[in-house]
C-alpha cells in the first residue's frame, strides 16, 4: 500500500495575502498616506490580496476545506472588486461619492459573510475566532461612513477622511492576529515535521465528538 502524499497547507498564504491588503487599506484609513494614490492601492489589491487569495482558495478547495475555500474566495473577490473600482475612480468613470457608496455596500455585504465565518470559527481556534471578530468590527466601521457619505464628504461618523480612522485602527489590530496566525501555521509546520512540539499555540475551540450509534473507526483499519 503506497503512502499518502502530504499536501501543503495554503492557510498561511491566504491569511498573509488578506492581511497584507488589510494593512495597506488601514494605513490609508489612518491617514499615513494620501487617498489620492489610487495606483498604489490597486497594485496590492489586484495581485497579492486578490489573485494570491484566489489561488489559496483553489488549493483549499482541492484539500477539501469548504470553509477556507469559501472565505479566501470571497475575500479575494472583495479586493479584486476594490481594485476595479479604484481603477474606475482613477479614470473618472465614477465619482468619489459613488466609489465610497459602492465600497460601503461591499463592506456591508462582508459584515454578514464575516459573521458567518466567525460563527464557524468557534469550532476552530481562539486565534481564528478573534481574527474574524475584529475583521467583522472592521467591516462595520468601513460600512457606516462609506454608505452615509455625502457630496460634502460628511458621514455619520464625521467628515472624511477622518471618519474611517476607527476602521484603520481596527484593521491594524486585525493585522496583528493575521500575522500571528499565518506565522504560526508556517513555523508550527516546520517544527512538527522536525519531530518537535509546535511553539506557537492557537488554542483550539470545541471538541470533536463521536456519535454513539455509529462504530468508531481507527486509522489504518
Amino acid at each position: 500500500m503506497s503512502e499518502e502524499v502530504k499536501k501543503g497547507d495554503p492557510t498561511a498564504l491566504g491569511i498573509f495575502a488578506y492581511g497584507f491588503g488589510l494593512m495597506i487599506l488601514s494605513l490609508y484609513a489612518l491617514g499615513v498616506y494620501n487617498w489620492g494614490e489610487h495606483l498604489t492601492l490597486m497594485a496590492p489589491a489586484l495581485v497579492f490580496s486578490g489573485l494570491f487569495l484566489l489561488v489559496a482558495a483553489n488549493w483549499e478547495y482541492n484539500n477539501g476545506n469548504t470553509f477556507g475555500a469559501t472565505a479566501f474566495g470571497t475575500y479575494s473577490g472583495f479586493f479584486l472588486t476594490f481594485a476595479v473600482l479604484s481603477f474606475a475612480l482613477k479614470l473618472g468613470w465614477v465619482t468619489d461619492v459613488e466609489h465610497a457608496h459602492l465600497v460601503g455596500m461591499m463592506a456591508l455585504a462582508f459584515v454578514f459573510m464575516t459573521f458567518i465565518y466567525w460563527v464557524g470559527s468557534f469550532k476552530m481556534t481562539l486565534v481564528h475566532n478573534l481574527m474574524l471578530f475584529v475583521l467583522l468590527i472592521t467591516f462595520i466601521l468601513w460600512a457606516l461612513p462609506l454608505l452615509s457619505m455625502t457630496d460634502a464628504s460628511t458621514t455619520i461618523l464625521g467628515k472624511m477622511p477622518g471618519a474611517v480612522f476607527p476602521a484603520g485602527v481596527a484593521g491594524i489590530i486585525d493585522v496583528v492576529f493575521t500575522t500571528y496566525l499565518a506565522g504560526a501555521v508556517v513555523i508550527n509546520d516546520r517544527w512538527v515535521n522536525a519531530g518537535s512540539r509546535p511553539p506557537l499555540p492557537l488554542f483550539p475551540l470545541g471538541k470533536k465528538t463521536v456519535k454513539t450509534n455509529q462504530p468508531v473507526t481507527h486509522p489504518g483499519k
